[in-house]
């Protein structure tokens, strides 16, 4: 196994781990959210709907803009984004002949920065 493979895995662990722990989606703006500056997610059981703002309340005093992107980042989304990275992460480790370092880094450059950037890491 390479490190490349390992940094892809422990991103996609991470974020599924933060995914699953997170209210589920989707998450949208309603019109008494965005008054306060906040996102929400269709209210259940496990999550109830915060009275006044349309939903369980996820954030609030964001501006627009980050409403919007923290709304496309819903636990789906990191979900999908953790399997992608862990596909990449098998087919660096079922290369059939040897690579090094500086072919995966080559090869593998976006599934790479996506894992550095979610890691903290310098890409």
């Amino acid at each position: 196994m390479s490190h490349q493979a390992d940094l892809l895995r422990m991103a996609a662990e991470k974020m599924t781990e933060r995914a699953n722990a997170a209210t589920p989606g989707p998450w949208f703006e309603t019109i008494q959210s965005a008054r306060y500056g906040g996102i929400v997610a269709a209210g259940t059981d496990a999550y109830p709907a915060h009275d006044g703002y349309g939903g369980h309340l996820i954030g609030e005093s964001m501006s627009p803009a980050n409403r919007a992107h923290v709304a496309s980042w819903a636990p789906a989304v990191a979900v999908a984004v953790a399997g992608w990275l862990e596909d990449e992460a098998c087919r660096i480790d079922d290369t059939p002949y040897r690579v090094d370092d500086d072919w995966i880094e080559r090869n593998y450059r976006a599934p790479l920065a996506v894992a550095r950037a979610y890691l903290g890491e310098q890409a």
